[in-house]
């Protein structure tokens, strides 16, 4: 019976040695499809395990975009179009991939998002010149959008190591548009995404041999005392 209560001693006070700590680091954006529609090389520092003194136990990402999107519907059509027989829905989000050092990718998707549609008109037949007339339609939006993603629990480990990780930012544009006939073109004259990428490590520092040494000295003093 002493030794199991000895025991529990020395678990509580293991336990209130190893307290959460967390690192956060930020890397910032610009993303413009039209110019060139690749994903954005981001990159943060891997976590140390400082020789085993400390271990990882959670990794988190957070995104906060802003955001601009022009498109131009038009009619390829030689009779006009109601808004009833076409339609464009439009969503924007984060996807992040990492390419650590170790063999496995993380990729985080949907790293916060914002939809517009059904988006439609009525227009008038084709008048064979791109982007303008009464045969398109311009959308035209401007918003802001966060998102908060935690790695998976296998994920975790691609985090470790030193020196940095390389990542890629890619602020998808998806676009749901029914089948012709119709027929109908879209251009994306403007899509602007910029904004703010977090990376926050959670651990916990491991005592070190001699720190748990006195810890189960402390523990065997207490239970002498109650005895």
């Amino acid at each position: 019976m002493r030794a199991t209560h000895t025991a529990g001693l020395l678990a509580l006070a293991a336990a209130t040695t190893a307290n959460a700590q967390t690192i956060t680091q930020s890397a910032d954006f610009f993303f413009d499809a039209v110019a060139l529609n690749e994903p954005v090389p981001i990159t943060f520092d891997a976590f140390d395990t400082m020789g085993g003194t400390r271990t990882l136990t959670g990794v988190s990402f957070a995104a906060h975009s802003s955001f601009s999107l022009e498109m131009i519907a038009e009619n390829g059509e030689d009779y006009a179009i109601g808004a009833d027989e076409w339609f464009v829905e439009a969503a924007i989000f984060n996807n992040i991939t990492f390419s650590p050092e170790q063999p496995n990718e993380v990729s985080i998707f949907g790293l916060g998002g914002v939809g517009y549609g059904p988006l439609s008109d009525d227009l008038a037949a084709s008048d064979g010149n791109e982007q303008e007339g009464d045969d398109s339609v311009l959308f035209s939006f401007k918003d802001e959008y966060s998102g908060f993603r935690d790695a998976l629990p296998f994920q975790i480990a691609n985090f470790e190591g030193s020196g940095q990780l390389d990542a890629e930012i890619y602020p998808f544009l998806s676009l749901s548009i029914p089948p012709p006939p119709p027929f109908f073109d879209l251009w994306i004259t403007n899509h602007l995404n910029f904004g703010t990428v977090e990376l926050t490590y959670t651990y916990t520092e491991v005592p070190a041999p001699a720190s748990a040494s006195l810890v189960a000295l402390a523990g065997l003093a207490a239970a002498r005392r109650r005895r």
